[in-house]
Parts: C-alpha cells; sequence; structure tokens
C-alpha cells in the first residue's frame, strides 16, 4: 500500500506542479500579446527557441543523478549522495557558463544575418539576447536543483515549487508589461526572477540534504551517472528539437508576425497535452517494480487499462480543441489571430492526439529497460521533423510547418507502437488497438460530430462554439463514464456519490 500511496502522491503532485502555471500562462498571454504587439512577441518567442536550442548541450545528467540520489539516499551512503550532488551542479555550471557564452557570441550574428531584424526592433532584439545568455546560466543550475528533491521521492517539493515560480513570473510579466516595460524589460525580469529560484532552490536542498558537504566525485561513480544519462539524452536532443526546429525555422524563412501566429495555437496544445502526459509518467516505476517482481500479468492489465484511459482523455481534448478552436483562440487572443491560427490548432491537436499515444509505451519500455529503443525513435523523430518542416515550411508558411508535425507523428507513432509491441512490451499491439484505441475512437467520432454540427451548421458564431463545447463536454462526460469505466469502477463511483 505505501508504494501504491508514494506513486499517487508523486503522480498528483508531478501533475499539479504543471497545471497552475500553465493556466496563468494561457490567461495571461493575450494581456502580453496586445502590449508588446505582434512582431516584438514574435522576437520574444524566437528568444525563447533560441535559449531553448542551446540547452542541447545539457547532456541530461538529471536523469542519472535522480537514478542514483534516490540509490544512495535509500541505502543511506551519505558520501556518495554528496558525490552525486556536486557532480551535477559542476557539470550544470559549466553547461550554463559555456551556453551563456555562445549566445552572447552569436547573438550579433542570430539578429542580423539568420533572422534579418534590421529595423527599429533590431537593438531591442540584440540587448534582449545577451540578457538572456545571463539567464540560460541560472536555468541549467535551477533544472538541476529541481531534480534533487524528485530523486529523494519528494516530488512534492519540487511540485511545489514549480508551481509557485510557474505561477509568479507569467503574473508579474503581466505587471511589467502594463507599468509600460517592453521586449527587454520583459527578459531581465524573467533573468532575476531565475536567480531568485536557484537561490530558493538551494535553501530548499540544504534543508533536504543538512549534511551536504562539496565532495569531489570518484571516476567510477561519474562514469555510472553519465553512461546512464546517455539515453535520456538522446530524447532530451529530440524533445528540444520538436519543439524549437518549427520556431526557428519559421523565424528564419517567413517573419516573427507568422511566428506569432504559430506559437499562440502550439503554446495552448503544447500545454494542455504536457499536463495529461505527466500523469502517464507514474507508470515508468510501477512498470520496474512490476518487472522485477515477476507480476507481467498484472503490468499488461494495468498497461491496457491506462491505455483505454489516456487515449480517452487525450482525444477529448483533442476533438474539443479541434471542433471549437476557433471559437476559443477568438475568445482568448481575438478574431484576427484566430482566423489565422485556428487551422494551425486543429492540426496540431491531432498530431499531438498521434503523439499521445506513445506516451504509456514510450515509459514502459524505459522502466522494463530499453531506453535505446525509445531514444532511437525520439532521436529520429526529431531530426526528420526539422528536415520535413524546412522543406514544408519554404512552401507553405507556418501552414506547411503544421503539415509536417501532422505527417511525422502519423509516421512515427505507427512505427514506434509496432516496434515496441514486438519486443518489449508482451501485450499484442492487435490487442491494444481492439481493446483500448478502438472503442474509445468510437465515442470520440460520434461526440465530435454532434458538436462540429452545432458549430459549423446550426450555429456557427461564438456563442454556437460555446454551446458545442458544453454539449460535448456532456456527452464526453456520460460516455467516459457508460463506455470507458470498467463495470467495477462505475460501482465505486456510484457508491461514493450516494453515500455523499
Amino acid at each position: 500500500m505505501a508504494t501504491r500511496a508514494d506513486i499517487l502522491r508523486n503522480s498528483f503532485s508531478n501533475f499539479a506542479g504543471g497545471a497552475l502555471p500553465a493556466l496563468v500562462t494561457i490567461f495571461t498571454l493575450p494581456i502580453v500579446l496586445h502590449h508588446l504587439d505582434t512582431p516584438v512577441y514574435g522576437i520574444l518567442t524566437l528568444i525563447m527557441a533560441i535559449v531553448g536550442y542551446f540547452a542541447l548541450i545539457d547532456i541530461n545528467v538529471t536523469a542519472g543523478s535522480v537514478k542514483f540520489l534516490a540509490e544512495f539516499h535509500a541505502s543511506e551512503q551519505p558520501e556518495k549522495t554528496c558525490q552525486v550532488v556536486t557532480l551535477g551542479l559542476g557539470l550544470y555550471a559549466g553547461i550554463g557558463l559555456l551556453g551563456g557564452i555562445g549566445i552572447a557570441l552569436a547573438a550579433p550574428w542570430l539578429v542580423h544575418d539568420v533572422f534579418v531584424i534590421t529595423d527599429f526592433r533590431e537593438p531591442m532584439a540584440l540587448t534582449s539576447l545577451r540578457i538572456a545568455a545571463v539567464a540560460f546560466f541560472f536555468s541549467q543550475i535551477q533544472s538541476y536543483l529541481q531534480s534533487i528533491p524528485q530523486g529523494l521521492g519528494r516530488y512534492d517539493i519540487s511540485g511545489r515549487y514549480e508551481a509557485l515560480f510557474g505561477t509568479v513570473v507569467p503574473l508579474l510579466t503581466v505587471a511589467v508589461v502594463l507599468t509600460g516595460g517592453g521586449l527587454i524589460e520583459v527578459v531581465l525580469f524573467r533573468t532575476l526572477a531565475s536567480i531568485a529560484n536557484v537561490y530558493l532552490l538551494w535553501r530548499m536542498v540544504r534543508r533536504l540534504l543538512p549534511a551536504f558537504a562539496w565532495q569531489r566525485p570518484d571516476r567510477e561513480l561519474a562514469g555510472s551517472v553519465l553512461r546512464f544519462s546517455g539515453f535520456a539524452y538522446l530524447k532530451r536532443i529530440a524533445t528540444i528539437t520538436g519543439e524549437q526546429s518549427d520556431k526557428l525555422i519559421i523565424g528564419a524563412l517567413v517573419n516573427m508576425r507568422a511566428l506569432t501566429y504559430y506559437t499562440i495555437p502550439a503554446t495552448l496544445i503544447g500545454r494542455v497535452f504536457a499536463l495529461v502526459n505527466r500523469l502517464g509518467s507514474v507508470m515508468f516505476p510501477m512498470a520496474s517494480a512490476l518487472a522485477a517482481t515477476q507480476q507481467q500479468g498484472k503490468l499488461n492489465e494495468i498497461y491496457l487499462v491506462a491505455t483505454r484511459y489516456t487515449v480517452y482523455l487525450n482525444g477529448s481534448l483533442s476533438i474539443l480543441l479541434i471542433v471549437t478552436g476557433h471559437t476559443a483562440l477568438q475568445l482568448w487572443v481575438g478574431r484576427f489571430i484566430a482566423d489565422q491560427s485556428a487551422v494551425i490548432l486543429a492540426l496540431l491537436a491531432a498530431s499531438l492526439f498521434l503523439d499521445s499515444l506513445t506516451n504509456l509505451p514510450t515509459q514502459l519500455t524505459d522502466g522494463l529497460g530499453h531506453p535505446h529503443i525509445t531514444g532511437g525513435y525520439a532521436v529520429t523523430r526529431g531530426l526528420l521533423g526539422a528536415v520535413l518542416s524546412f522543406i514544408l515550411v519554404s512552401k507553405m508558411g507556418i501552414l506547411g510547418a503544421a503539415f509536417a508535425h501532422f505527417a511525422l507523428s502519423l509516421i512515427m507513432t505507427t512505427a514506434f507502437l509496432i516496434q515496441v509491441h514486438r519486443k518489449p512490451i508482451s501485450v499484442p499491439l492487435g490487442t491494444v488497438i481492439t481493446h483500448s484505441i478502438v472503442p474509445t475512437l468510437l465515442q470520440l467520432s460520434w461526440i465530435g460530430a454532434v458538436g462540429w454540427t452545432i458549430q459549423n451548421l446550426l450555429w456557427p458564431t461564438v456563442l454556437g462554439g460555446i454551446l458545442a463545447g458544453l454539449v460535448m463536454v456532456a456527452l464526453l462526460a456520460g460516455a467516459g463514464v457508460r463506455f470507458i469505466l470498467r463495470p467495477e469502477e462505475r460501482a465505486v463511483i456510484f457508491a461514493r456519490l450516494a453515500r455523499r
């Protein structure tokens, strides 16, 4: 029971740590966009993408650090624990310094030659990028410090800090722009916030590890941490490439205004699906534990049920965004941007739904000890995505980026599912499709048709979109209880409601 309670606590904490910041970001984005104007917001997006791409030099030591921190802390080896933390902080300080210098030196070339910002916005873009170089240094240390409580099994603490700063930063960013601040002031404020976050996280680490002392890691320990982090680094490369390459390509081949039209729906979709994927991460430790105790049958049963639920949840979000996306964007950022971005949002929603089908299989595959499979597919997808985005953006603009994302999601998700259900996942793919995917998609299809009819045929207005959304939410909830939940789960829910 204790293990199950820990899994549930950590899963909820991991979800909660991203939920509030995501909501605050979604609500504050239109205010920041309005006060910075569309091209300047595009430059801000570009700066964040550049900083994100420089994070490729982060070899993802947090993955190995979390594993060995957990091991040494549980076995009461404080000296080894101190060595792991010292190694991690030293590496991330070096990574932050190297990346910060690289961004600062490359700033004139990136602004002038790559993205060709040559109007009156050029000085502010150059200054902001140099300030962001400083922010990169502190963001790397912040990233590592955030992982330490996770290695100690305290996702509640890491989630609390993530929720705090993820909420405060966008709210105070709004305060900056409302008091007349521009691009430079926004980037400067975020840099100062990152410095403050590093300070508070370090105090938190000292409370968690009161006996911490700087200790030089021995060669064997350092090698173990780095080897374990190697395959996780492949996935990190792919993640950063997938998240930033399309934005950088749009910025280079189109313009800042088009980049904003693409970034707004991408931000909305990414935030929504990232929250749901946090829930699925609980399958990683569960798969490891059940495999180690030879409970493969129980693991397969949990996997099928979890797949059914996550497909329905992700599919529900996707179909809602596809049908009512224009209305949602219009209410969020205005009619003009909604007209430019609604099709992008629909394509990205479909793409991320396809991507979400790989989330649980990825957790299961890693938990069973095959990270080379997930790492290989992730890198292949990232590289192909960059190439395909470049080709289609050059021909179709931002619509080409969305089409590239959808096409690649369809191809790579299909190939990945076929591969992992041959080995290492012992559940046949046909069973997953017939048991979990097809029944779920059938329910989503007719509900989506009802919503589309209301939105496009009966009442093609904002009010019609709101009505369609409300009707779909009600139908999705009813269908979920009636057709997705298992009978015993329905009985438990109804019994609890009756008692209340």
